[in-house]
């Protein structure tokens, strides 16, 4: 398809005003001498050859596109080659160019001696004439080029595109925007936006000239389904400067999951976790691997118990990477760390003027950013009743409510959750919601405190040694005898979070090639003058009640948890009873 015939109605269009304006028979072809548009006795030949569409045969206009020259004839005067035809008696013809390319011809052609006399006698305001409506059609003609590129550019988007008036009727949109829409059979051009988002603030972004980023819009394509999409709403200026005239607006959107998706891959940075990251030959590693390994296949909610710095967020981090839904995102949120007054807002997310202070475009919560991936709610023990019961319904309903809205947003997600208190306790003391718990405790996990597997503190240590050798650049070869000897008997009642920290502080401080006794930090030279100080018999009851403490606060002081308690240990309970005296072991010393 050539230039010209992109554009065949407005080459019409121009073809009657020019005969219309001046009383002349007017043709205009491309430059395969095809007739674009005609009047009069050349508005039947639309379609048809000049010429026979031969451009060297010397014709006139075949002459003309050839040279690019325009040309005034008289009949039988100043162009031998002229072959008049149905009684012409003079012409005069213009070539279009379009970046010096001729892509057509104008024509005027005089049929009676009027038209002739006219077409004569001011030749040279003709000829001026149809030069400027031959850059008018090359204009239009590049105007076409223009928004043949920008449609190419909009349709390659994966963005929603639509652009708006001043009054916000749609001009444009792309095929994306249709189907975000879900309106792929219907004409949006000509609509109003209002009929899409009745919310939109497109008005105020026009009246002021004031871009919006990242607001959120709703569009409910049926009665199940609602499509959340955030938009950017940038005004056009009339002029160069941001200060001229608004007359429209550009929209752009996308959905929101994909902007989940891509939050979640910008601001995951740190390394998939797998079961492998959990260190350890002993038993224990070994179950607490292979069970992790048996739950991530499937899609039951998990709660994880044990002590602070046991390695509950690698657990749950390996069982999102090795499941069905590893692809999805993996949201933590530490329940612990965020003031009761923002943690429903943080979950939830909120609806604009929800609260004094919230964003104008309100906010999605930690929930929906999860959607399609899993939730890690860490320290879940110390979540307020109020929230404890929205926490219930989304488990329940797969569905949550934004502060301040009235919608219900479905979720797709895995909830993992960790905790280093007792439920069970806390359900009794009415801090805990007994339905809830059994709603988490689906898939139960106690991780062992580090020293109940002593025989896997080595391998610790030792990576423990790489990490902070890679990281500071320095190549400490190990400890000293004694001080790896006191690492490994010492109790850690941080766990393996204390253990990288001795670690991390004996590599910064060390000097030498080997981490010394004086370069830990103080907590344990004074632990190991302590632990110097005392007797075997004394060495050993300390152990004896930090392990029959650590059973009980897992089991519980009643007489069903002392009698469990008594099983773990592998003792009769008269003998738990028994030492349970003789070590003055009390429950407030949980």
């Amino acid at each position: 398809m050539t230039h010209l015939e992109e554009i065949k109605d407005t080459v019409q269009e121009v073809a009657e005003a020019i005969a219309a304006a001046l009383g002349i028979e007017t043709e205009i072809t491309d430059e395969t001498l095809t007739i674009i548009a005609g009047t009069g006795r050349y508005l039947h030949k639309i379609g048809l050859k000049e010429e026979g569409g031969d451009l060297k045969s010397g014709d006139l206009y075949g002459e003309a596109i050839r040279t690019g020259e325009a040309y005034v004839i008289e009949v039988g005067k100043n162009y031998p080659n002229y072959a008049p035809k149905e009684g012409e008696l003079a012409e005069v013809c213009c070539p279009i160019l379009l970046e010096e390319q001729v892509i057509g011809l104008m024509g005027l052609v005089a049929f009676r001696e009027d038209q002739r006399q006219r077409l004569l006698e001011n030749k040279e305001g003709l000829l001026l004439f149809l030069k400027r409506m031959a850059f008018l059609v090359a204009t239009k003609v590049t105007e076409r080029k223009i928004a043949n590129r920008m449609k190419a550019v909009l349709d390659s988007i994966h963005d929603g595109i639509l652009s708006v008036d001043e009054n916000g009727i749609i001009t444009s949109c792309n095929p994306t925007a249709r189907r975000m829409l879900g309106r792929e059979d219907q004409k949006l051009e000509g609509t109003s936006i209002f009929s899409i988002w009745p919310n939109s603030p497109v008005l105020d972004s026009i009246r002021t000239g004031k871009k919006y980023k990242d607001h959120e819009e709703i569009t409910r394509v049926s009665m199940s389904q609602i499509n959340h999409f955030v938009t950017t709403i940038s005004p056009i200026f009339a002029g160069e400067a941001e200060d001229g005239k608004v007359n429209g607006a550009v929209i752009s959107f996308r959905d929101m999951e994909d902007v989940r998706q891509m939050v979640y891959n910008l601001t995951e940075i740190e390394e998939t976790s797998s079961f492998h990251q959990i260190l350890g030959t002993s038993r224990i590693a070994r179950q607490l691997r292979e069970q992790g390994e048996r739950i991530a296949g499937s899609n039951s909610t998990v709660l994880i118990s044990g002590e602070s710095g046991t390695g509950k967020g690698l657990l749950a981090r390996a069982i999102h990477s090795s499941s069905p839904i590893k692809k999805g995102p993996f949201i933590t949120v530490n329940c612990g760390a965020i003031p009761d007054m923002l943690l429903e807002s943080e979950l939830f997310g909120y609806e604009e003027g929800a609260f004094t202070g919230a964003r104008k475009s309100g906010k999605i919560g930690r929930f929906e950013m999860a959607n399609g991936g899993t939730i890690f709610l860490d320290e879940i023990g110390d979540l307020p009743l109020h929230l404890q019961v929205k926490i219930l319904h989304v488990l329940q309903q797969k569905e949550i409510q934004r502060v301040g809205g009235t919608e219900y947003i479905p979720v797709q997600i895995r909830v993992i959750a960790a905790t280093n208190r007792n439920l069970e306790q806390m359900i009794q003391d009415r801090q805990f919601r007994e339905d809830l718990y059994f709603r988490l405790n689906v898939i139960p996990i106690q991780i062992p405190a580090l020293r109940e597997r002593p025989e896997d503190i080595q391998q610790l240590l030792d990576h423990a040694l790489a990490k902070y050798n890679r990281l500071t650049g320095k190549s400490i070869g190990g400890f000293e005898p004694s001080v790896r000897s006191m690492l490994i008997h010492y109790r850690w009642p941080g766990n393996i979070r204390e253990l990288e920290n001795v670690v991390e502080y004996g590599v910064t401080m060390e000097t030498g090639t080997l981490i010394r006794q004086e370069n830990l930090p103080p907590h344990m030279r004074k632990e190991n003058q302590t632990l110097g100080a005392k007797t075997l018999r004394e060495q050993c009851d300390e152990t004896e009640k930090r392990i029959i403490t650590e059973c009980l606060r897992t089991n519980g002081h009643s007489l069903e948890g002392k009698s469990k308690a008594a099983t773990q240990l592998g003792i009769s309970e008269s003998t738990l009873y028994r030492r349970i005296r003789a070590l003055n072991i009390r429950p407030d010393e949980e």
